[in-house]
């Protein structure tokens, strides 16, 4: 029976599904090929696999290919190698065009078939001519993605002011909401070097003990120990 693994293709997506035939040996936590659409491969990381009872098995977007081997690590270090020069390409386009937008990076696929570029913006923009020119410049499908304050800050990492690496670009995978009534629950200071992190918004781990601290607050209010 196939299974079903979880894939990390980067950073700033979101995971994706993939089948795993059965006739392809890999493990959580392995660097994989995976095959997505007519034929595109993209390189990524097996997170988990599902539970094999599970009722409910999600949309599929591609399979699993094979293991990633010493060719395809050389592939994507390449990939890498090329990069630099992909980034200054499309800033000067950008500005070229004067686009009221901030790249944040500019990522190949496995096959370089298409590149992948993350931006922020404040509103809609109209880029459909930086990617018809950034189209006859590589030669390949570009595919504009516009990202969130955190998510650059995910893709980038750094360091928080705990001097952990910063959790967005480690262990989480969905950012949830974080409000200033958390920072009043747990008596925190108001000043915001103090409570936002390296993207300036709230800080998320502000939420990891917000719920302890309510039920805290409620228990107090009802006089239970």
């Amino acid at each position: 029976m196939e299974r079903i693994a979880e894939v990390e293709i980067r950073k700033a997506d979101k995971p994706v599904f993939c089948r795993v035939p059965d006739d392809v040996a890999v493990s959580a936590g392995e660097m994989c090929i995976i095959e997505v659409g007519q034929g595109h491969l993209e390189a990524g990381r097996i997170l988990k696999f599902l539970d094999q009872k599970t009722l409910l098995r999600p949309p599929t977007a591609g399979k699993v290919v094979r293991t990633m081997s010493r060719e395809d690590i050389l592939a994507v270090a390449e990939n890498a190698h090329r990069k630099p020069e992909a980034v200054r390409i499309c800033r000067e386009k950008i500005a070229e065009l004067s686009l009221p937008l901030k790249l944040i990076d500019v990522e190949y696929s496995f096959d370089r078939s298409r590149i992948v570029v993350y931006y922020w913006a404040e509103g809609r923009v109209d880029f459909r001519r930086l990617v018809r020119e950034l189209a006859g410049i590589f030669n390949c499908r570009i595919e504009m993605r516009q990202i969130g304050l955190r998510d650059e800050a995910r893709m980038k990492g750094g360091c928080g002011i705990c001097g952990r690496t910063l959790c967005c670009a480690t262990f989480l995978r969905s950012f949830e909401s974080i409000t200033m009534r958390m920072v009043k629950n747990q008596k925190m200071p108001l000043d915001m070097n103090k409570i936002t992190g390296l993207c300036g918004r709230l800080m998320c781990c502000i939420s990891y003990e917000d719920a302890s601290y309510r039920e805290a607050r409620d228990r107090e209010k009802a006089g239970k120990p």
